[in-house]
């Protein structure tokens, strides 16, 4: 059954889901900065694949055309050093594909076989690029070697020439005509070289092995080395930029660490200052917070707004309780007073038929005033009590109050539920108002007692009565505190009034619908 008091669902980001987030942050971070320290040299390592690359082609072809030119052969159109698998009949690109996330290759280990002769067309073209190689090798400090198709250095920029280099990963796929690549380890006695030096300071060892092509056959390669630039030796080359870069990080986190504060700081700040003040006797001010908010904070705010609007109606409502009940008992209490003291000063000379009216006065002013109190101790309790609900059956409940009425109630019950949680002292006082007014305007017929379950599953109670109708002037006022019509006959003008508070408490309500036929009140609860 609805009561009226189900709780909003809450909008916003949760306090718990703003704190676990920025906290999973700071510790994702070490982990983004390992990731990005190991991509960012996994680029370095590609970066320094495709630089030997370029140099690789340029070399390759040297050598090429020295060797057609010794053979006293026309260097080909370029379309015809072409691969085989080529996807373009003008250009072969080669990728790097070295990725830092597998295993090293294996150290390459000394050479075991050694050319028997060092003479020949490819070891004189060797020779004739040998100057390329020393100059390539004291600009970018890599290392080179042209090898024969049977894996022999006919050019070196350093050591090994004549050296045959066999279980090489990288040059046995060069030689079957596939371009390859592995990165090892590098082992160094030397100290770390300073940042401004022209050594790359790398711990990463880049080789490649480019395969050269003559009529669609493999002739040789060209097999070299360099080693990777360091992350930090690159940070450092980059130092202005990146120096930028962290004070734009650092500026960015300090702007989202007081975004934060102020997110959650400050709408409390402005709830604990609205609260304060409402408790200086402000009541006007606002609880709820301005912007964006977590929503625990709105949650807070909403439940402060609620219990602020609770007091003020509850003051107001203590206040106009308190003015009425003053003037509800101040005339009984001033008709008793001044039948007293005419009974204190003339009772003695006063005939006794006048004595006993006084009494009788003063008699009927007490029992109204006991009616009167004992209605607002009962209003009272159904506004101001806790509830101590209880599983009813509605028919037989109904049923039993209907009974103490003998014929002047009528019960009919429609789809009755078969049990309501409620209070049955509170259900009973309403039900018994609504009844005793049906029977009391009834002009002498039968009042109709309806029972049914409403559409939202709440319960409905329906009087009807037979009487001439309600006036609007009076209808306008029939749920007001102490406005009665029958006051010389003992009203209190507190019966509708706590029909409707029982119907307010339990989140339902009470209609009336009149006219010249009858009046028929619905009470749901």
């Amino acid at each position: 059954m609805a009561t009226g008091h189900e709780r909003p669902k809450e909008k916003g980001i949760s306090i718990r889901w703003l704190l676990l987030g920025v906290n999973g942050l700071v510790l994702l971070m070490p982990v983004l900065a390992v990731f990005g320290l190991k991509l960012y040299q996994n680029h370095l390592v590609r970066q320094t694949e495709t630089n030997l690359i370029g140099q690789s082609v340029v070399i390759a072809e040297a050598w090429r055309a020295e060797l057609r030119r010794l053979e006293g052969r026309p260097v080909e159109d370029p379309s015809a050093i072409l691969p085989a698998n080529a996807a373009d009949d003008r250009f072969a690109p080669i990728d790097p594909v070295i990725d830092l996330a597998g295993d090293y290759g294996a150290p390459v280990p000394d050479p075991t076989r050694f050319a028997a002769r060092m003479d020949g067309l490819p070891w004189q073209a060797g020779e004739a690029i040998q100057p390329l190689l020393a100059r390539a090798k004291v600009f970018n400090l890599m290392s080179a070697r042209v090898l024969d198709k049977g894996g022999c250095v006919v050019a070196s920029s350093g050591t090994w020439l004549g050296a045959c280099l066999d279980g090489v990963a990288e040059i046995d796929a060069a030689l079957e005509g596939r371009y390859a690549a592995a990165a090892r380890e590098r082992y160094s006695d030397e100290p770390k070289p300073s940042f401004a030096s022209i050594s790359r300071r790398g711990d990463v060892r880049v080789f490649t092995a480019l395969p050269i092509l003559a009529d669609g056959e493999v002739i040789g390669a060209v097999w070299m080395s360099r080693t990777s630039m360091a992350p930090l030796k690159a940070a450092w080359l980059n130092r202005r930029p990146l120096t930028i870069g962290v004070l734009a990080t650092v500026l960015l986190t300090l702007l989202i660490s007081l975004f934060l504060a102020r997110t959650i700081t400050r709408p409390v700040q402005r709830i604990t200052g609205a609260a304060e003040a409402v408790a200086r006797g402000e009541r006007r001010r606002d609880l709820s917070p301005r912007g964006f908010a977590p929503s625990e904070v709105r949650a807070l705010a909403r439940a402060l707004e609620t219990m602020k609007a609770g007091l003020s109606d509850r003051a107001e409502y203590v206040a106009d309780f308190a003015a009425n009940v003053s003037h509800e008992l101040k005339s009984p209490i001033t008709a008793i007073k001044g039948a007293t003291e005419l009974l204190v000063d003339e009772a003695e000379e006063m005939p006794a038929e006048q004595r006993r009216r006084f009494l009788t006065n003063i008699l009927g002013d007490a029992e109204r005033m006991e009616r009167l109190v004992a209605r607002l101790l009962e209003l009272a309790r159904i506004q101001s009590a806790p509830e101590s609900d209880e599983e009813i059956k509605p028919d037989s409940f109904l049923e039993q109050i209907a009974e103490g009425y003998g014929e002047r109630v009528r019960l009919h019950a429609v789809s009755v539920p078969a049990s309501v949680r409620i209070n049955p002292d509170h259900l009973e006082s309403a039900v018994r108002n609504l009844l005793d007014n049906g029977v009391r305007h009834g002009a002498g017929e039968p009042v109709e007692l309806v029972v049914y379950a409403a559409d939202d599953g709440q319960l409905a109670i329906e009087v009807r009565d037979k009487g001439p109708g309600i006036p609007d002037s009076v209808r306008e006022r029939l749920f007001e505190r102490f406005f009665t019509t029958e006051r010389d006959r003992g009203g209190t003008g507190l019966g509708l009034a706590i029909v409707r508070a029982v119907a307010f408490t339990r989140g339902g309500d009470v209609k009336v619908d009149t006219g010249p036929e009858g009046t028929t009140f619905t009470l749901t609860v």
